[in-house]
């Protein structure tokens, strides 16, 4: 049976070659390592990673804390020690391509090799009750660190189109300098299958995103790197010559007819109606200012997803949605949206079963404004 290894050259293709040093290499592992709590392993703490180029691999022995020939198989290791940011040890390997393994007579003349055995050998030297420790208190403490991480990582998983959240934190939270992380910087690209980008920050560097283009330029300085984003994600609204052409999309996979757009002083806003009179009524300033309403044929509202400040006690806010607003002390819960309608997310099965409940079962009847819905959580 072939090892659990794990690939890494797909991470890295989208950057320029030099800018691919060990450092880079690993840096990128520690980060996102707790993401990696539920990869199939042979040692709970101890990631095998491979890497099918050679550039890469001479890149990682030079930055290897140690470096392991296994001489029953061929092939050696490059090992990098556990630390603070990463309870792991990481075990690095070259492999000349995914279907093709190598086999050598002798360690590479690069660097300063230790010769074992067979990999029993090896595994006796790195899963000790040591190393299987300081990896138990590190996940430990992470899981504590990362608990608001996860659970808003949660809800969007749960309840929109993302299917994969890489969550960027080292030492106590903070992804800049390990200090109590208590706030966040997120990003979502892509539709069917998005994947969500999350970085924990201390109060100190809240604002260090600022500095840059998109939250996808500030993750790349984390790496050390320079990422060249297109202008087009560097807004952070949508353009007003897209509203009209979104507008008309979401019209369409509603089956509803739309109200020509109007820009006020809250931004756009248009009102999608459905057949039978209920309708939706968008207000859309850019992707941090929004409100999403669904009104019945009666213009009663029953549903707003919107991001004022206003309830600071919600998680995950400022975006928030309100349950029957019209109604006193309605119920208030955390939406994980934000200001870009298109996208779809809600899978339709979680969607119909949560709103059969809310809406009294009349799930048949209001079909349409359930499809919306699944437009809305992004």
């Amino acid at each position: 049976m072939e090892p659990p290894y794990i690939a890494i050259d797909s991470t890295y293709k989208v950057l320029e070659n030099e800018a691919v040093t060990s450092e880079v290499i690993d840096s990128y592992i520690q980060m996102t390592s707790m993401n990696m709590l539920d990869v199939e392993k042979r040692i709970e703490h101890v990631l095998e990673l491979i890497t099918y180029r050679m550039d890469y691999w001479e890149r990682l022995i030079d930055g290897a804390d140690s470096l392991l020939w296994i001489k029953s198989k061929g092939h050696g290791w490059a090992m990098y020690k556990q630390n603070v940011g990463c309870g792991y040890i990481r075990l690095y390997r070259l492999q000349p391509s995914p279907k093709m393994d190598h086999r050598r007579d002798s360690p590479w003349t690069r660097g300063n090799w230790i010769t074992l055995n067979s990999e029993r050998e090896l595994f006796n030297l790195i899963d000790s009750q040591e190393a299987s420790y300081v990896f138990n208190a590190w996940k430990e403490h992470k899981l504590k660190v990362l608990e608001q991480p996860t659970k808003f990582a949660e809800g969007r998983l749960a309840n929109t189109s993302v299917e994969q959240v890489i969550v960027a934190s080292k030492g106590d939270g903070c992804a800049i300098c390990g200090d109590k992380a208590t706030h966040r910087a997120a990003t979502t690209m892509g539709d069917d299958s998005a994947v969500m980008i999350e970085i924990s920050l201390c109060k100190s560097h809240e604002y260090d995103v600022n500095e840059h283009s998109c939250v996808l330029a500030f993750f790349g300085t984390l790496f050390f790197l320079n990422l060249e984003i297109p202008d087009l994600i560097m807004l952070d609204h949508i353009p007003d010559k897209l509203i009209e052409p979104i507008f008309s999309i979401i019209s369409s996979n509603l089956g509803a007819t739309f109200t020509p757009p109007q820009k006020g002083n809250n931004g756009w806003e248009s009102r999608f109606v459905m057949d039978d009179g209920w309708y939706w009524l968008l207000r859309l300033n850019n992707l941090k200012s929004y409100a999403y309403m669904l009104f019945d044929d009666s213009n009663k509202q029953l549903h707003r997803i919107d991001s004022a400040p206003d309830h600071p006690d919600i998680p995950f806010g400022p975006d928030h949605q309100h349950i029957n607003p019209t109604k006193k002390n309605h119920k208030i819960e955390p939406s994980f949206t934000y200001g870009i309608p298109l996208l779809i997310s809600l899978y339709y099965i979680k969607v119909s079963e949560c709103i059969k409940i809310r809406y009294n079962n009349q799930f048949n009847r209001d079909s349409q404004r359930l499809a919306f819905l699944v437009l809305l959580q992004i």
